[in-house]
């Protein structure tokens, strides 16, 4: 990417991001945009991927609920860190070291999730999906294949049932989170105009618009 792209890209973010801001149709964006800038998917792809203020509030609600979600996610794995043996971090079955690994990392992407998610960053919502996916396998292979190793640990049960409880929360996200993906920033649709070739003569012709 030479210089003068690069230095287009970034002028069509912020171009972009101030028009949404403003709560200007998307349309309108772009047809304001097209005639100044070289890079038209790239622009397309700009107005696309940024929520308009019309549909962050038509959304707000479960974007709120999500971030609701995320933050008991979040809570519920920090009192895992502190509920969990440390002296077991070195000396545990492998189920149980996993299980720790994945509860730490859980708390280190809540957190960054839950920021995107106040910022409505677009591309937040499809990680948390894949997030809960990973976590899910990595949580049911701990309590599946390690399962006796688990039990011989002697562990609080208080701790599975939060972990159960942050399960719970995780799939919730996940569906919401794809919920969210697709409708924050929905597609462009087709839009049949007619064309004025002359006085006299007139075609149809098919062309694709924001519905937002």
């Amino acid at each position: 990417m030479d210089k003068k792209s690069s230095e287009e890209k970034k002028q069509i973010k912020l171009d972009v991001k101030y028009r949404i801001k403003r709560g200007e149709p998307k349309q309108q964006i772009l047809e304001d945009l097209s005639p100044l800038y070289k890079d038209k998917a790239y622009l397309v792809r700009q107005i696309e991927t940024t929520p308009s203020k019309a549909m962050k509030a038509k959304n707000g609600i479960y974007n709120y609920i999500l971030a609701v979600f995320l933050f008991a996610a979040l809570v519920i794995d920090v009192i895992l860190i502190f509920k969990l043996d440390k002296s077991n971090w070195t000396t545990a079955s492998p189920g149980l070291l996993v299980l720790n690994y994945t509860i730490a990392i859980s708390v280190v992407l809540d957190t960054i999730f839950l920021i995107g998610v106040f910022m409505y960053r677009i591309e937040i919502y499809s990680w948390i999906a894949s997030r809960a996916l990973v976590t899910l396998l990595t949580v049911i292979l701990s309590f599946g294949y390690f399962g006796a190793m688990l039990r011989d640990a002697n562990i609080d049960p208080l701790i599975y049932t939060l972990v159960y409880v942050t399960l719970g929360l995780i799939v919730i996200s996940f569906f919401l989170g794809m919920f969210l993906g697709v409708k924050m920033c929905p597609s462009r649709v087709p839009k049949i105009i007619e064309v004025e070739i002359d006085e006299n003569e007139k075609i149809k012709k098919t062309i694709y618009v924001f519905p937002d």
